[in-house]
């Protein structure tokens, strides 16, 4: 009796064929096992790509393709922020890796409230204060100033004055809240004052910003 074995390569093209009728009819479980069996498992990424099954997809990347998980969800983050999708698309930005991202995309629509979390739970003291501040701008000066102050960060409110010519208010601000600021205050009013061509008063600025 003489048994005849199907090569490999035909092997796997049957496998392909059912797993794909499992796909087609909806069981995925069962398509991914066929798939992975065939050793296809970008075969099985996509197919959870299609039906949006993104925990599943994310899973298989881990798995088998860990090296393009990054680049897989800011991908994923890019096609779910086009399609209104801001809550997941942000986790899948802070996921790859790119918070500042997602951000960004709040900023776009508006969603200063939302920008400023992302940042407070991913960046540094440093970047928030960045990103706070560029919040502000868009929101306009006292409406800024109001927002920073709200949400706790008042070195940022005291930047944003300063960048907006307010040193009055600025400086209003370190006296009563952050001392230590007045000399990073007088500097930027020193130099306000020097593109003026008020070169006295810069000068008395730069001293008391221990710049002389």
């Amino acid at each position: 009796m003489i048994t005849r074995y199907l090569p490999e390569s035909e092997y796997t093209k049957i496998q392909v064929s059912e797993a794909r009728k499992f796909e087609n009819e909806g069981h995925f479980k069962e398509a991914e096992k066929m798939y992975l069996a065939a050793n296809e498992p970008d075969l099985a990424i996509n197919m959870y790509k299609k039906a949006k099954m993104l925990d599943h997809m994310i899973r298989l990347v881990m798995r088998f393709r860990v090296d393009l998980l990054k680049d897989t969800h800011n991908h994923l983050a890019q096609s779910l922020e086009m399609e209104g999708n801001l809550k997941q698309a942000e986790h899948h930005y802070i996921e790859g890796g790119c918070w500042s991202y997602a951000v960004d995309m709040y900023r776009a629509h508006d969603m200063w409230e939302e920008a400023l979390r992302v940042a407070k739970t991913n960046g540094t003291t440093k970047e928030l204060g960045d990103i706070a501040v560029k919040v502000a701008e868009n929101m306009g000066s006292e409406k800024g100033t109001q927002f920073l102050i709200k949400n706790g960060l008042l070195e940022a409110a005291i930047d944003f004055e300063a960048n907006q010519d307010r040193f009055e208010q600025a400086f209003r601000l370190a006296e009563n809240h952050a001392k230590y600021k007045l000399p990073e205050v007088h500097l930027k009013y020193a130099l306000h004052l020097e593109d003026e061509d008020r070169i006295k008063e810069a000068e008395e600025e730069f001293i008391k910003a221990n710049k002389p």
